[in-house]
């Protein structure tokens, strides 16, 4: 009986020793091949999110984003066997589409969705039946395409120094109306980015808003409460404008023709109209119209490559830009290497329509007393409001330039 029972133990031992071997290959299987599976799926999901950055940047370039997209995929390991049949289940399967067929973007044409489907062979998971592992991944980007758009939302007066206190400041005894297109500074001085320290005249305008501190006397702005606002957020970043000349300019009598300008000042003595076209000035006293004297310029466009710009009061000037064409609206330009100085004032018969953009200078504007003024947006590295006549501002997106909005690729998913 005893030498019986042994056996049966012995029968017993080699069942437990079995049944701890699969449980040991299961656990293996579960190691070795769920590690594997762990791993290809971080290295599908790599490809696909490279490969959704790929197809919406060639979308917005005009591009194939289809083949771009699926040879991205190649170029990571991920080839498709048969990228004609969107839902067919080979070892790699790579779909893409313009416009998600799933999720929060769905149908959505500035999207582009990819989605990878891989099988990869177990090792030791054929022991418990499972032959193969299929990973599903999917990334989704954003392929915005470029946008031409008014500068600063369309304000009308504009500081793009980030840091600078006072970077807009309004001062004087004069009253100054904006229409069309508010204030906006870009700094985020917390005291005061915007600075009145007069209330002897009165600012009215649609809205001010500061990305920093605004401070000033009561009765000094006219502007509804609910669009007093600071703490906005900083402006993107702007391509700006690139205009040339291709030839000197000359002058013939009282004349001077468009084109690349170096002298004491512009315009030369004599000189009070100025014919259409690109004016690329590189003066040592810069651009200067002095008291009494008169300038006149329709579609024209004043780059000031170098020096500053001086338009004094009781100066006549009458400038318009361009209506068509690549630099449609841009009246006067300072480059953002040229950090000078400009100051706009004149009598009450000078009219300025365009933009005036000068993202490194100091930038004053003081009154003309005109009521018809500037159609104009003025954007400078800081603007100064002042003066002793009134001064009206009307801003309209038609009279103003657009610049261009750069394309936007990024994953969201």
């Amino acid at each position: 009986m005893k030498t019986k029972q042994k056996g049966k133990e012995r029968g017993q031992a080699l069942i437990l020793i079995a049944l701890a071997i699969v449980g040991l290959l299961g656990m293996t299987a579960l190691a070795v091949d769920g590690g594997n599976a762990y791993a290809e799926r971080r290295r599908a999901q790599n490809a696909a999110d490279t490969s959704a950055l790929d197809a919406a940047l060639a979308k917005v370039r005009g591009g194939n984003l289809y083949s771009e997209g699926l040879e991205r995929a190649a170029s990571n390991a991920y080839v498709d066997d048969d990228p004609g049949v969107g839902s067919s289940h080979p070892k790699v399967n790579v779909e893409i589409y313009s416009g998600p067929i799933s999720g929060p973007y769905q149908n959505n044409d500035e999207y582009v969705q990819v989605i990878i489907t891989a099988t990869i062979p177990t090792y030791f998971g054929r022991v418990i039946g499972i032959s193969e592992i299929t990973n599903k991944v999917e990334a989704v980007a954003r392929a915005k395409p470029a946008q031409y758009l008014p500068i600063a939302f369309g304000n009308a007066i504009v500081s793009l120094s980030q840091h600078d206190c006072k970077a807009i400041m309004y001062q004087g005894n004069a009253d100054t109306l904006i229409v069309g297109g508010g204030l906006f500074d870009n700094s985020d001085c917390a005291d005061s980015a915007f600075f009145n320290n007069s209330n002897a005249g009165a600012l009215t305008a649609p809205c001010l808003q500061s990305v920093g501190g605004i401070t000033y006397k009561s009765g000094s702005i006219n502007i509804p409460a609910g669009c007093v606002t600071s703490g906005v957020s900083t402006l993107p970043g702007m391509v700006y404008p690139n205009p040339t000349c291709s030839s000197p300019a000359t002058v013939n009598g009282n004349t001077m023709s468009s084109g690349s300008y170096s002298g004491n000042k512009f315009p030369p003595n004599g000189v009070d109209t100025l014919e259409p076209g690109i004016y690329c000035v590189d003066a040592n006293n810069g651009f200067v119209v002095n008291g009494g004297e008169t300038l006149t310029g329709s579609n024209v466009v004043i780059v000031m490559n170098s020096g500053n710009v001086s338009i004094n009061g009781g100066a006549t000037v009458n400038l318009d830009a361009p209506d068509s064409g690549p630099y449609e609206d841009l009246l006067i330009f300072m480059p953002e290497s040229n950090a000078g100085t400009m100051t706009i004032n004149g009598n009450s018969s000078s009219t300025f329509t365009g933009t005036i953009l000068a993202p490194a200078a100091d930038v004053t504007i003081d009154g003309t007393g005109s009521t018809t003024g500037f159609h104009s947006q003025v954007i400078g590295y800081t603007v100064d409001i002042s003066g002793t006549s009134n001064m009206n501002i009307y801003y309209s997106d038609d009279d103003n330039i657009n610049l261009p909005v750069p394309p936007q690729v990024e994953l969201v998913q």
